[in-house]
């Protein structure tokens, strides 16, 4: 008698590859909602940071320099400060006594509606002494003079003090 070898075929039925497809959905469905508030918050971080950063720099200019150094939103072919617009709208960092451009940034884009100041900040020139005192507007209220930065329901708001220092808070 001649014995019949079977032959068994490795490989995956399609059972199994309908749970397995089932739960990468289910797991995709889970992960989107968490990547879409990772993606907000870094967003939101990402202008705050850099805003901070263009402050801090005309604070640290105007004391270096010894003379007043302005950050001011920008006009659209970024050569000078236009009081105007809006914030989201790019801006700059200039020493006002020889409008000498110091840093230049771009506008959000189509973004742009998640950058605003608000009350003595919208559209405001703000201007560092030699001690780096904020000069310009020369009255602000903390509480209510600030910028705001929202992006995919996520706030970031951007408080200076008279004395010109910044800081940044999740509420405002």
């Amino acid at each position: 008698m001649i014995g019949f070898q079977t032959s068994r075929k490795s490989g995956f039925s399609i059972i199994e590859v309908l749970i397995v497809v089932a739960i990468a959905s289910i797991l995709t469905a889970i992960a989107i909602p968490a990547f879409n508030v990772f993606i907000g918050n870094t967003r939101t971080n990402t202008i705050t940071n850099e805003f901070v950063s263009a402050l801090n720099l005309a604070r640290s200019e105007a004391i270096k320099r010894g003379q007043d150094v302005s950050i001011c939103p920008r006009k659209s072919d970024g050569t000078e400060c236009d009081e105007t617009r809006d914030w989201g709208l790019g801006w700059l960092v200039v020493v006002d006594a020889d409008n000498t451009r110091i840093r230049l940034h771009e506008g959000l884009g189509a973004r742009q509606d998640t950058f605003v100041g608000v009350e003595e900040f919208e559209n405001a020139k703000l201007t560092f002494d030699r001690n780096g005192r904020l000069k310009n507007p020369s009255s602000i209220d903390e509480d209510d003079d600030y910028f705001r930065v929202e992006n995919m329901g996520r706030t970031m708001c951007i408080f200076i003090n008279n004395a010109g220092r910044v800081r940044t808070s999740r509420t405002c």
